[in-house]
């Protein structure tokens, strides 16, 4: 059995943190974004590589099967998407259909 890196190790101690700072993002919080990568930067003890590796953490966590513009769909419609996701749609679905609501109320102002 292969022992795992420190590098592995930094890596798995960051998702948490990779957590962490997903929820601030997707709640707007500008403090909890500082306080996921100050507390990395803590973790790693250097402010790039932390970084470095936080964001190679967030991007192995994306799906490969969606586009960049999927990924971000959510933000259509903030306040529909977590409506829907707190009633537990899945967060794909519940982006989809905040964009549907979205593109159907801009629909409806502009006739």
């Amino acid at each position: 059995m292969t022992r795992a890196s420190s590098a592995d190790r930094k890596t798995e101690q960051l998702l948490p943190l990779a957590g962490r700072l997903v929820h601030a993002v997707h709640t707007n919080s500008p403090l909890g974004v500082r306080a996921a990568l100050h507390d990395a930067a803590e973790l790693i003890g250097d402010p790039l590589t932390a970084a470095q590796l936080l964001v190679t953490v967030l991007a192995a966590m994306c799906p490969d099967d969606a586009t960049p513009e999927q990924l971000l769909a959510w933000r259509t419609n903030e306040t529909e998407y977590h409506r829907l996701r707190s009633l537990g749609v899945p967060a794909r679905e519940a982006a989809e259909l905040a964009v549907r609501v979205a593109d159907f109320l801009q629909g409806r102002q502009s006739a």
